[in-house]
């Protein structure tokens, strides 16, 4: 398992610079001005202001030549809807084409694109709906046509949802934004943007645990929800707009039913590596790229650990027949004697005793189905005590949950399995607990 520094640096090492914040703050600052000053557009500015990732604070840094937008920004325009959108946004070209610096504004989809020194911006003329003045239309250079948008409804919901999650679901965000950079090929599409952070904020995992387990549950909730129902069926999913304000948009209208599931796939494939191989930092830095910090240094003991379990002679055979139809992993909850939290990884240093643990099933299986427990001590106490264990055990906190304290010196380790239908579909890897 990764630590959590570990991710709290790659956190770091993703976020856009100061140098890149600020020059983003210039060049929008910059922008802004120009157009509410301009000598004929100043009568068709009503206002402007930041949108997208650096409005949430879900930006990540960017990487030259991967043609990403960076920047949006939205100019509130006089017009209604009577007024070709069409018309609007090479109006807005052509005014800031006026300017040197904007000579690369050109017409896209939604928006005049204009390509800066090393950042991308989408200026965005909108009209204002006549009954909520916080509600806007965005234009189509295509059919000429407005589609209802809430830009600053997005914002305040993304800040709700953070809070609610201990602050922990904007870099939640920013990872999955990475994760999509370095994994998207360039014949598929992704969700990206408000698509992509509805998906997340759908299937959000336990934000009490670690930045990994957070992580890892918050993908096998996006599996569970799409693979089986969706992806195997070969139909996309609606995602709803979270703006309370705006009624059937769906925001995967525009992905295809193949950039969909390669998405989806994508992440079973992901969750299928760590399940196999383990969640070592050299297993991110496959999932996530360089900028994930490489291990500190090895543990001597781990294999010797984990072969001392797995070799335990009471540790009982399993009892269904196993068919890989998903992954399982073992998130860990330590508290202390004091009743302090600590962190713990797997086969970690070892704990005290009268440590209270409490450990959680994460799997992309679809419910319904069974979580059972196999606990194998080791030890002179553990069999003194009559303790060793290694059978099969049901959940005994919730329908994942298995509560254990820290009784016997030695190494013990605990393992998932998910039952469905009278079949092993997925098993965790051994989570190996060093007691003193």
């Amino acid at each position: 398992m990764a630590k959590q520094k570990d991710f709290d640096a790659f956190l770091k090492n993703i976020e856009p610079s100061t140098t890149t914040v600020s020059y983003i703050s210039s060049i929008q600052t910059n922008l802004r001005a120009y157009l509410k000053e301009h000598e004929s557009y100043k009568s068709v500015h009503v206002d402007t202001f930041l949108s997208g990732s650096y409005a949430k604070h879900t930006s990540i840094r960017p990487v030259a030549g991967d043609n990403k937008r960076d920047v949006d920004i939205i100019v509130v325009t006089t017009y209604s809807s009577e007024k070709s959108s069409v018309d609007v946004l090479n109006e807005l070209r052509d005014t800031l084409a006026e300017k040197s610096d904007y000579s690369s504004a050109k017409v896209q989809h939604h928006s005049v694109g204009i390509d800066m020194s090393g950042i991308s911006v989408d200026v965005v003329p909108v009209i204002v709906d006549e009954n909520d003045n916080q509600l806007y239309y965005i234009g189509d250079s295509e059919t000429g046509n407005w589609t209802v948008s809430d830009p600053k409804g997005h914002k305040v919901w993304s800040t709700e949802v953070n809070k609610s999650n201990d602050r922990k679901y904007k870099p939640l965000v920013k990872i999955f934004k990475w994760w999509r950079r370095v994994n998207c090929p360039d014949n598929r599409k992704y969700p990206k943007g408000i698509t992509l952070e509805k998906i997340i904020a759908d299937n959000l995992g336990d934000c009490t645990l670690s930045t990994e387990d957070f992580l890892i549950g918050t993908i096998q909730n996006i599996i569970s929800a799409y693979k089986e129902d969706y992806v195997s069926q070969k139909i996309n999913p609606e995602i709803d707009d979270p703006s309370d304000k705006i009624v059937g948009n769906n925001l995967l209208s525009g992905y295809s039913i193949d950039d969909f599931s390669a998405f989806i796939e994508k992440l079973e494939e992901h969750a299928n590596l760590l399940n196999a191989e383990g969640t070592a930092n050299d297993i991110w830095r496959k999932i996530l790229g360089c900028e994930f910090p490489k291990e500190d240094s090895a543990n001597s003991s781990s294999i010797s650990n984990l072969q001392m379990c797995i070799n335990a002679p009471h540790r009982q055979r399993l009892l269904w027949p196993m068919q890989r139809g998903g992954a399982a992993f073992i998130s860990a909850r330590v508290i202390n004697s004091n009743g302090e939290k600590i962190e713990y990884t797997s086969n970690g240093i070892p704990l005290e005793k009268q440590c209270s643990l409490l450990f959680k099933a994460l799997t992309g299986v679809k419910p319904p189905y069974t979580v059972k427990w196999q606990i194998v001590n080791t030890g002179l106490e553990a069999q003194n005590a009559h303790c060793l264990r290694g059978n099969f055990e049901d959940s005994d906190v919730g329908a994942d949950c298995k509560r254990e304290s820290t009784s016997y010196s030695g190494t013990h380790s605990v393992q998932c399995f998910i039952i469905k239908r009278g079949i092993c579909v997925a098993k965790s890897q051994e989570f190996i607990v060093n007691i003193q």
